[in-house]
């Protein structure tokens, strides 16, 4: 026979029913039933409850680190629309102070040890600007949140990261509207998502991925990278082409001669660099000093014509001085440019 009490229960304690509520599939009386059997069970035989409390701790702690192990590896990684909407579900957050207490209370467990605050804004549900602000423990943890709430300001609130600022256990994003979706989306890769490229590569052709790490690392880098059209004129015997400006211009998507200078100068460091041309690139301001590793007069000529004729090409003139180990190469108001030897 079922007999029927009304019992008072804060928020905080139907919080922490709520597992085993949808556990009974939103059945609280079998919910309650099963906590009174639990008790029971504690009264009778206080021994076998510690030693379900000491595999709890023990699951909870396997949880805990592989949990912990699974963010650092998605760091640079953006959650897809589908999973994120699961975990902060748009239809029910609305406001931000929503998403706020939300996000504060799925964190409030002691393995997070996060504080998540969302201000500054002007207007609670459609802002024109807003800054997040998260603390914790962990730069791994707070980063992974970081990234779930910017995710969702983007996708959700036509939101625009404008800025990130990171230290050790604190990171300020700082929003504001943006209709351009792909505008929006573009600066929730810049800050959150600078790995989703190369993921996506590296599961799209794991055996390629595989040989070309294994060959770098095998000969300590000692490789290097060139265009296949530049290969060609090479294997066929021409002299090698004065002009490398292919690379640089498929990352940019446009003309040489289109890129700002300021961003075709960093862009010149890292893609030669890492493509192995020169050894090293150092800048001040546009002044280039160009560590080629060759003894060679004729490689080194040949290195001084390939990246002067880029930055010529770019509608900047640069004169360049060579020496033995180092080319200098910068820019000059007159029509001629000339090689001078570096004295030593």
């Amino acid at each position: 026979m079922s007999v029927r009490k009304n019992i008072s229960l804060e928020k905080g304690h139907l919080r922490k029913l709520e597992p085993l509520v949808l556990k009974h599939k939103g059945n609280f009386s079998a919910a309650m039933r099963e906590i009174i059997d639990l008790i029971d069970t504690m009264t009778r035989d206080p021994e076998s409850i510690n030693n379900l409390i000491d595999g709890l701790k023990t699951d909870y702690n396997l949880t805990e680190n592989v949990i912990f192990w699974l963010i650092k590896q998605a760091r640079g990684r953006l959650i897809d629309p589908e999973h994120l909407s699961s975990i902060i579900d748009p239809v029910k957050i609305i406001l931000l102070s929503d998403l706020e207490k939300y996000m504060d209370d799925m964190t409030n467990g002691a393995s997070w040890q996060t504080n998540i605050k969302i201000e500054d804004y002007d207007d609670n549900a459609n802002p024109s600007y807003a800054t997040v602000t998260l603390t914790g423990n962990s730069i791994y943890k707070i980063e992974f949140l970081g990234s779930l709430i910017s995710s969702f300001l983007v996708l959700h609130k036509k939101q625009e990261i404008v800025s990130l600022k990171k230290m050790s256990n604190k990171i300020t994003v700082n929003f504001r509207k943006q209709i351009n979706v792909n505008l929006a989306r573009k600066s929730l890769n810049n800050y959150f998502g600078d790995m989703e490229d190369i993921s996506s590569e590296i599961s799209k052709k794991q055996e390629f991925w595989k040989c070309i790490v294994n060959l770098y690392k095998q000969t300590n880098y000692n490789m290097v990278t060139i265009p296949k059209n530049y290969y060609n004129e090479l294997l066929i015997g021409k002299e090698a082409p004065s002009y490398l400006t292919a690379p640089i211009e498929a990352i940019h998507k446009i003309p040489i001669r289109d890129i700002p200078l300021d961003v075709l100068i960093p862009t010149m460091k890292s893609v030669y660099e890492f493509m192995g041309i020169v050894e090293r690139i150092d800048v001040n301001e546009n002044t280039l000093y160009i560590y080629h590793g060759n003894t060679d007069k004729r490689a080194i000529s040949a290195i001084e014509k390939i990246l002067l004729n880029v930055l010529n090409s770019n509608g900047t003139k640069y004169e360049s001085r060579c020496s033995e180990n180092l080319i200098v190469m910068s820019p000059v108001l007159d029509k001629n440019s000339y090689c001078p030897e570096i004295k030593n």
